[in-house]
This record gives C-alpha cells, sequence and structure tokens, in this order.
C-alpha cells in the first residue's frame, strides 16, 4: 500500500524539539500517510517579494513549494513564540502565499509548551494565513505540560493525550479522504 504524502513543517529548529516529538507522533499513529518536507523549512530564506520570480526563486522555495503541490495535506506543528508563531512557520507559509499548494487541503496544526496554554495564541496567529491560503482547517491539538506528556522522540506518556492525536489523526485522514474526489475532478 502506498502512504499518502503529506506536508510536514516544523515551527522549532531545535532537534530536541516538542514539536518534532508531535510530528512523530502523529507519523506513528498514522501509517497509511508520510510526512514529507520538514527538513525543507530549514533552509527555505526569508520571504522577500522580490525573489518570488520563477528567474530567481530559491531552489529550496521552488522544492518546498512542489512538494506542498503534490501533498494531500499537511501537518503543522508550530512553537508559540512571544504569544505568536513562530516565524519559521509564518516564512514557510509565506512562501506558499501565491500558490495553490494549501488549496482545499486538510491542515492539521499542533502546539506545545511547557506551560498551562499549550501554545494556542501561536495556533491562533497561523489561522488567518491559513485561511488566505484556502486550507481546510482540522481540529487542532494544544498541548499544556507537554515535557510531562510527550519524550523528545514521540512517544506519548499520556493517555488523554495518546486519544486526542488519535481523533486528530483519524479527523485529519478522514478529511484528506473526503477532499481527494473534488481536487481530483479539477
Amino acid at each position: 500500500m502506498e502512504r499518502v504524502p503529506v506536508l510536514a513543517i516544523c515551527g522549532s529548529l531545535r532537534p530536541d524539539s516538542l514539536h518534532r516529538a508531535l510530528l512523530t507522533a502523529v507519523q506513528d499513529r498514522a501509517p497509511r500517510i508520510r510526512l514529507m518536507g520538514a527538513e525543507l523549512v530549514r533552509d527555505l530564506p526569508l520571504m522577500d517579494p522580490a525573489l518570488d520570480r520563477p528567474d530567481s526563486l530559491p531552489s529550496a522555495v521552488r522544492e518546498f513549494r512542489m512538494l506542498a503541490e503534490a501533498c494531500a495535506g499537511a501537518v503543522i506543528a508550530s512553537p508559540e513564540y512571544v504569544h505568536a508563531p513562530s516565524g519559521v512557520t509564518k516564512n514557510a507559509l509565506d512562501w506558499l502565499a501565491g500558490s495553490t499548494a494549501l488549496y482545499g487541503k486538510p491542515v492539521l496544526l499542533l502546539s506545545a509548551s511547557p506551560g498551562q496554554t499549550g501554545g494556542l495564541r501561536g495556533l491562533a496567529g497561523l489561522i488567518p494565513t491559513l485561511l488566505a491560503l484556502d486550507a481546510g482547517l482540522v481540529d487542532p491539538v494544544s498541548v499544556s505540560r507537554a515535557p510531562r506528556r510527550i519524550r523528545p522522540d514521540g512517544e506519548v506518556t499520556d493517555v488523554g493525550l495518546d486519544l486526542r492525536l488519535e481523533i486528530a489523526v483519524e479527523q485529519f485522514v478522514d478529511a484528506m479522504a473526503v477532499g481527494a474526489a473534488p481536487l481530483a475532478t479539477r
């Protein structure tokens, strides 16, 4: 069985980040999908409209956009920095503006933090951008007190979080299945 390609965006560049752990936890719960592209986000230059032309488009941006176009949906794991989304995440999404990369595709938002809000303000800040990109949002997952609930390798140690991730992944996979027919008929 061939796995469905799904764009992965990790808004944290730290190798041991809670957000990489969340992406691993999602992948572990969805054997029918293949998360791709998280490693490309690090190579994206800062968004510069002067570079957003066919003759000057950086190769990392070209590869990222092509991958996003080919994917059936996206999973975005983004931290909250100073009550806003991470610049890494916002930059990646800004490079998708002007394309149809996320048009009509489901997007699962994830965030985690050691604090009580679990990064909710950062996720909330991404919603206007994703709506502008015509993405379909799946119920987000926000993980408070994350270091006690998920390990850096993606192993979930909290029963409630485990169930919440199972439900979110199921909703996301179902949304891709529903969205596949209308997109294929265009």
